[in-house]
């Protein structure tokens, strides 16, 4: 059975305010026990409303952690649309945000960056300023695919003879050193990017120059 202990202290305050039976010397033992188990009530009382505003408390602080943490991937999903979009206005707003964002000590790097990468794109270039791009909406600028929106796989498409060659020059620059790999880097997603994945072929290649050829391939 659950006990209202305040309601009980109370109770038991006014019950031995009442009770008027005391001794020759002005004590009653009686009102002075019924005091002391309101005491106890009250401290309970007390420690229960102590746990309740701590609950409270920290009911409060995880939501407003999650909608933080919310507002902290919408901004960085934002900031990485429009560094992707390649259109100047909307870059240069991008990076204007994250400029800001860095003064404010509240850095979305990182999860930009994982933005970024989960859509195929290399942050590297993202970040790179758009030059040769006319701004979004200027006479004689070339309309652009949506960048978020998914290309048709035309990996298929790639005649074998230039799948070859890009995997070979792809990989020997991945496995280079210094601004080559950055470059095969950038040429790789942006492959993947309009539709042709050659991750495979690429991977096949590396393991190739760095292991050996697979002896189940046919020698031709």
């Amino acid at each position: 059975m659950t006990i209202n202990h305040r309601a009980e202290a109370l109770r038991l305050l006014t019950v031995a305010h009442e009770d008027k039976n005391t001794t020759f010397e002005g004590h009653n033992p009686e009102a002075d026990r019924t005091i002391a188990e309101a005491q106890v009530h009250a401290t309970l009382a007390r420690d229960e409303d102590q746990a309740t505003r701590t609950a409270d408390l920290s009911e409060a602080l995880y939501s407003l952690r999650r909608r933080f943490n919310d507002a902290r991937a919408l901004v960085a999903r934002h900031i990485a649309e429009g560094l992707a979009s390649r259109e100047k206005d909307r870059w240069k707003a991008a990076i204007d945000l994250t400029k800001a964002l860095d003064e404010a000590h509240c850095n979305l790097d990182d999860l930009v960056d994982d933005r970024l990468t989960a859509d195929g794109w290399d942050p590297r270039s993202a970040y790179k300023t758009p030059a040769g791009l006319a701004p979004a909406g200027w006479a004689g600028a070339t309309p652009e695919r949506d960048p978020w929106t998914k290309a048709p796989d035309i990996t298929a498409q790639v005649p074998e003879p230039v799948r070859r060659v890009l995997a070979e020059y792809l990989a020997a620059a991945l496995l280079s050193k210094g601004d080559a790999q950055g470059v095969g880097q950038t040429i790789t997603f942006a492959l993947k990017h309009v539709g042709a994945d050659l991750t495979g072929d690429i991977e096949k290649r590396i393991t190739e120059l760095t292991l050996g050829a697979d002896p189940s391939d046919p020698p031709f």
